[in-house]
């Protein structure tokens, strides 16, 4: 297959390039490319949502289960080293089970926030002026740190997935956040939110580490682990954005789902039942590295 050129001066330099484009000698114009690119991120983002959205979407994929904030995560590792301290033992105890709660609660608030995120997909996609299209198709992302990346790396299959969250992320944070906040408000455990059992587990933590300086046998217990560990157990107070992280985690899953969805077109785009896919990434088929 020939070597597909790169439209590295612009736009205008892509009409030069035309009559190279498509494996089977069929021309690809510039409106095909960025139709062809839009179609594919329209297609991840379609199943990616629908993927997403359902129960256990989240939860029970390792790839894009949203575990506890690191602020969560201290207050459990902490509660097992402070484990059999009378002083924390009974607030201990409730608070290690609604952590508990907590990682299924967030998860069930992304799934819930998923139903709605497809218009904003589509939007930023609609939105999107791909002027790099040719770049993207033959698997670079233009700008920043990629252009230098391509030379060690190689052909990269997230390419038009990596182009929109640059082009798009901070919007699409902008939009999805609202929808994020609403689920984590939502009682879906039982008769608790996300955000009421964050409330639970932050608020008695930092009572208990408002008050146990006063209490001498606590004090005293906590500086015997410190002993004979040689390790300072860092109590402190604990806050945190629980709608700013679940947003961002429930996009990152999202974009995983996306790229997942580019690099299967681009491993085999006849698959597909879209015409402007199989022209398209058909064009470059020979290209894709697995």
């Amino acid at each position: 297959m020939k070597k597909i050129c790169y439209a590295v001066f612009a736009l205008v330099m892509f009409a030069s390039c035309e009559d190279m484009f498509g494996g089977d000698g069929t021309d690809l114009s510039t409106g095909d490319i960025v139709k062809g690119l839009k179609e594919a991120l329209n297609v991840g983002t379609d199943s990616s949502t629908a993927m997403l959205s359902v129960a256990n979407g989240y939860y029970g994929d390792a790839a894009v289960k949203i575990l506890l904030p690191d602020e969560a995560q201290f207050i459990e590792k902490t509660i097992k080293q402070i484990d059999g301290i009378p002083f924390f033992s009974t607030v201990s105890m409730e608070i290690s089970e609604e952590l508990d709660n907590l990682v299924l609660a967030i998860n069930r608030s992304a799934e819930d926030a998923a139903k709605d995120v497809k218009p904003i997909f589509s939007q930023a996609i609609t939105d999107l002026s791909i002027v790099d299209g040719l770049r993207i198709l033959n698997g670079e992302v233009p700008g920043g740190d990629n252009d230098e990346l391509k030379s060690s790396t190689g052909f990269d299959s997230l390419a038009a997935t990596n182009y929109l969250k640059m082009q798009t992320y901070n919007a699409l944070v902008d939009a999805y956040a609202p929808k994020v906040n609403a689920a984590l408000g939502k009682k879906i455990i039982g008769n608790a939110s996300a955000t009421s059992i964050w409330n639970g587990i932050t608020s008695k933590w930092n009572g208990l580490m408002e008050n146990y300086g006063s209490n001498t046998l606590a004090v005293a217990a906590i500086k015997g682990i410190e002993k004979s560990t040689g390790k300072s157990l860092n109590l402190h107070t604990v806050d945190v954005d629980l709608g700013e992280f679940t947003t961002q985690k429930a996009l990152d899953g999202l974009f995983l789902k996306v790229g997942d969805q580019e690099k299967a077109i681009r491993k085999n785009p006849f698959q597909w039942a879209s015409d402007i896919l199989r022209k398209v990434f058909g064009s470059v088929y020979e290209a894709v590295t697995k």
